[in-house]
């Protein structure tokens, strides 16, 4: 959610890798005349000046009819959902292929930036809101930065809202077990703590052994209180309603998601039946412990609050099933590696087919009895 997805589509051999290696200033993706040189899509983290960490994602030809074809489709389609900004790149003249592009990025609402790759151009052009542009040239290259600059500044958010101000104290309770990485944080838990810097804020940190103390010592100082969602119910049995609560998972919620959608998905759980299947979604990668709480936690939670033999299938990654209509729920993780775009495609796919979709903190706080008692 810290960076900027930035998708190059385009069909074969019009340029697209030759513009993520000038945009990335090294060489990225291989460049060759042989058609479909790029059969997967390849992947850069990057740092442009006052944007910060962008991902470019250099995609297969999208008019690909090679035997893989169809498999290599599916990957260019979910590359795009997750573009925060698309770029298209064509050479000559735009075709079929490239207006349905164009229309499916108006149509999602994209921002998106049109360059024709014009080998033999001396200087970077805009025409008809296109850039003209050779890009092998990393100086024309940067009038497509300076547009990526624009559109990004456009979509800066604040996970916390309205929930901490200047000078506020935040008690965090972050559990550091067995599945923490050695020597630093969590994701959520890094971004959530810079977010209280940027705002003026004063973050305290707690595990959960210390965190009674810390309350106590601070408790009429406190604005707010975020917790892992594991350890929601622990956590409100010491703050009551003294002081506001919530959650990494539940801020990411409503940061990359739709906190209302989340809510009504929660509450769904009430309608589970034996043998219901309930799909858990998780993003990131990593291996898997008995305390997991996707894997592990969710699944108890769930069977011992409905008392159902509920069942479960699994999804890691950008991985998802073709049919989600065989699932009465599908619960997601917070979404804290990817961005507002991946999220939101994923919510707005369960919504077309009426399929529950919650997030793991509301529903770990709908299970615990504490969901209208969280804040967001």
């Amino acid at each position: 959610m810290d960076k900027i997805v930035v998708g190059v589509f385009g069909k074969i051999n019009s340029g697209k890798s030759t513009l993520v290696n000038s945009l990335a200033k090294e060489s990225v993706s291989i460049v060759s005349n042989v058609r479909g040189t790029t059969s997967d899509s390849v992947y850069k983290m990057t740092e442009i000046e006052s944007v910060g960490r962008v991902k470019l994602i250099d995609t297969a030809g999208y008019d690909d009819d090679s035997a893989l074809a169809k498999e290599r489709l599916e990957i260019v389609e979910k590359d795009f959902n997750l573009s925060d900004i698309v770029i298209i790149v064509y050479k000559d003249k735009l075709d079929v292929k490239d207006e349905y592009w164009i229309n499916k990025c108006k149509s999602a609402n994209k921002k998106f930036i049109l360059c024709k790759n014009v080998f033999d151009c001396d200087v970077a052009q805009i025409k008809d809101n296109e850039l003209w542009l050779n890009a092998q040239d990393i100086n024309q290259v940067n009038c497509v930065l300076e547009q990526i600059k624009r559109f990004a500044s456009k979509k800066n958010k604040d996970i916390l809202g309205d929930l901490v101000g200047f000078g506020d104290n935040v008690l965090l309770c972050m559990p550091q077990d067995e599945e923490a990485p050695n020597g630093r944080l969590i994701l959520p838990q890094s971004i959530t703590i810079r977010a209280i810097m940027d705002k003026g804020g004063v973050p305290v940190i707690a595990n959960k052994d210390n965190f009674e103390l810390m309350f106590n010592k601070l408790n009429k100082d406190i604005k707010l209180v975020i917790c892992d969602s594991s350890v929601f119910d622990f956590v409100y049995n010491i703050v009551k309603n003294n002081v506001s609560i919530t959650s990494f998972s539940v801020l990411f919620a409503k940061f990359n998601g739709d906190i209302n959608v989340f809510i009504d998905g929660a509450n769904s759980i009430n309608n589970l039946k034996n043998e219901d299947k309930v799909l858990i979604m998780e993003v990131c990668s990593h291996t898997i412990s008995h305390k997991d709480i996707g894997s592990k936690l969710i699944p108890t939670l769930i069977k011992n609050y409905t008392g159902k033999n509920i069942l479960f299938d699994f999804a890691r990654g950008k991985d998802e099933p073709n049919d989600l209509l065989q699932y009465k729920l599908v619960i997601h993780c917070g979404g804290c590696t990817q961005n507002s775009e991946f999220m939101m495609a994923r919510i707005n796919k369960c919504k077309k087919l009426n399929v529950p979709i919650t997030n793991y903190g509301i529903l770990i706080a709908k299970i615990k009895g504490i969901l209208d008692k969280i804040v967001y």
